[in-house]
């Protein structure tokens, strides 16, 4: 639904952009991901200042661990783990729709086999 403007808009409060042009703008996706760090920050000074410092460690820890778990190399990891301990696996952003590497034309260039053989150093 568009926003209808009921009146004038106030230069003097919103400078020269009218407030509906401030609700239009579409942020940087970098912005996104830097507004997501500092909310898990500010999330883990709320749970220290009501359950104590264990809790926010264990969190802290908890997405350490989540950060590490992948796939084998060369496949694709989703990192389920990270979205779920982060709070951003109930919203559906632009990336999850449209971002999917599952559904791209071109394969990769490598097998996984020889990409095991090389991190393991066995060739």
């Amino acid at each position: 639904m568009m926003p209808v403007m009921r009146a004038p808009a106030d230069q003097m409060r919103h400078g020269l952009q009218t407030p509906m042009a401030l609700e239009t703008n579409q942020g940087h996706p970098l912005e996104s991901a830097l507004r997501s760090h500092d909310e898990f920050a500010q999330k883990c000074d709320m749970v220290r200042r009501i359950y104590g410092c264990a809790a926010a460690m264990r969190l802290k820890s908890e997405r350490t661990a989540a950060e590490q778990i992948q796939r084998l190399p060369g496949l694709p990891s989703s990192f389920v783990a990270l979205q779920t301990v982060l709070g951003e696996d109930d919203t559906i952003n632009f990336e999850d729709v449209l971002n999917d590497p599952f559904e791209r034309p071109v394969e990769p260039s490598f097998k996984v086999h020889e990409a095991m053989e090389v991190k393991l150093g066995l060739n």
